[in-house]
This record gives C-alpha cells, structure tokens and sequence, in this order.
C-alpha cells in the first residue's frame, strides 16, 4: 500500500514539473514578448496573479481569440479597449494554455501579508544600462536603423526588410507595405521594453513565421529601436513621401512618349508611300520595256 501512495506521488510531482517545464518553454516562446510575470506592463498587461482574478476557462478562451471573445464578454473587451487591439490568436491547445496557467500561478509574486504597510515596502526598479537606451542612440544607430528598416542594409540572419509590411514617415524613405500597422509612432505606444520584446520574440503569427529561422540580432533590435524613437520623436519634420501624382503624371508621360516614339518610328515609312506603290511602279517599267520594242 505504501509503495502504490509512493508511486502515485512520484508520478503526480514528475507530471507537474513536466508541466511546469512545458509552460516555462511555452511562456518564452508564446507569452514574453508581451507579458511578464510581476515585473510590470510590457506591450500587454503583467499576468501576475492571473489565475486567482480569472476562472481557467475565461483564460482559455481569451488566449484562443481575443477578438471573438471581446465580442461577448465584457471584461475581454474592456481590455481589449484598454491597450488598442485584440492579442493575436495563439498556436495552442487547451493542454498547453493550461501548462501556461500552472506556470503563470507558480512564478506569481506571493502576495504580501496585511500587516506589512506602504511605508515598510519599497519599490524594486530593475538596474539599466543608459547606453543601451534606443533614446540615447547615436546618429549613426539611428541612420544604421533606417536602412535596416527600409532593406539597404541586408539583416544579417536574412531576416526580410520591415518596409516590405509596415510603413513609417520619414524624410529618407520612401511609403513602406500596408500589410500591417504604420510605425511611425510605435515607439510611443510600446516603449523600448516592449518594442526589444516584439523584436525578439515575435508574438504575431506572420512576424513569427518571418523570423522564425532569421532572427534579428540585439544590435539590429537596438539600432531599429533607436530608429523608430527618432521618428516617433521627430514625426513632425518628416513627411512621408508621396509618389502616386509623380508617377502617374511624369511616369506616365514619359512612358507615353516613348511608346509613341516608338511608334512613329516602325510605321513611318509604311506611312510615306501606298502599300502597293513598288507593285503599281514594276508594272509601269515592264509596260514601257514593252512599248520600246
């Protein structure tokens, strides 16, 4: 009887570190870029304590599909609305949400005794490097950004140029894809923190299929960081370049010309004479050979 309780509890607390492990990996592959756990608000809200404000099943249902959800359910909305879009659809199963859970509750700050005050807590503020801050980039960081950004300059995983989905206002490039979300002012909304996140780990699901064996290195992650805070800061002395009237009226007489150049050239000498003119003038010749004899 005892070797049986044994067993059944070695198998349950292998079964949850196996878990835990699987959650751990899921969180960093799925969740990090995003979210942290008692460390603050990155692109999304902290999931410190998750668990105990939100029933398993209303978890699994906002990872799913947020943007469904949101659509019935107050408090998804509400936090959609809160930070401006839906979380994008996760590649998981119902098994993998839940090892997500149980990793999310395990790592959750313990929460502090009642008797412990305001005045006897103290605020932890993590060390940073002000050298590593995109604000405090170098001009050159910033240039080396832009033509990171815009493909002139190859990343160096063969990772594809941003400009090829997303568009940023800025005085040296021209309009960027439409594919996904203008960034001009993305460093405003995520911040370095949350932008160094998305860059390395991204979150959506045609960024991650893109990167997925071509990621960014953190000195591109850093110089494309430092770029987007000059744009964010100086958007308003960089207008985005418009191209559609130049091409539509010089492209398109140029090409114009060209074509009728072309044109003219091919058919003039059809153009001259009438298409019978040599038959009607061989005909004349042999009937005046004729008359001379």
């Amino acid at each position: 009887m005892k070797l049986k309780t044994v067993f059944f509890t070695l198998l349950i607390s292998g079964s949850t570190t196996i878990i835990a492990q699987d959650g751990a990996s899921l969180f960093k592959q799925n969740c990090s870029a995003c979210h942290s756990v008692g460390k603050g608000k990155l692109v999304g809200p902290d999931l410190a304590g998750i668990t105990d404000r939100r029933a398993k099943d209303w978890i699994v249902s906002f990872v799913k599909n947020a943007q469904a959800f949101g659509e019935t359910d107050a408090d998804a909305k509400t936090i959609i609305n809160e930070y401006g879009y839906p979380m994008p659809n996760q590649n998981v199963n119902d098994a993998e949400i839940k090892a997500l859970i149980a990793y999310i509750a395990e790592n959750s700050p313990k929460v502090l005794d009642e008797a412990v005050t305001e005045e006897t807590t103290t605020e932890i503020v993590p060390e940073t490097n002000p050298a590593l801050d995109p604000a405090n980039a170098s001009v050159e960081d910033i240039a080396f950004g832009v033509k990171l950004f815009d493909g002139s300059k190859p990343l160096e995983n063969g990772g594809v140029s941003c400009i090829s989905c997303h568009n940023v206002n800025h005085r040296d490039l021209i309009a960027g894809g439409l594919l996904a979300k203008d960034l001009t002012k993305v460093y405003e909304r995520l911040g370095g923190a949350g932008l160094n996140g998305i860059l390395s780990a991204p979150p959506f699901p045609a960024m991650a299929s893109s990167y997925q064996n071509h990621p960014l290195t953190e000195k591109e992650i850093f110089q494309l960081s430092a770029f987007f805070n000059d744009a964010a800061v100086n958007n308003v002395y960089q207008p985005q370049r418009v191209y559609n009237d130049h091409l539509l009226i010089y492209g398109g007489g140029v090409a114009f010309l060209v074509i009728a150049s072309i044109i003219l050239l091919v058919y003039i000498e059809r153009k001259r004479k009438c298409v019978k003119e040599d038959i009607y003038k061989r005909q004349i010749k042999a009937a005046t050979s004729k008359n001379i004899y």
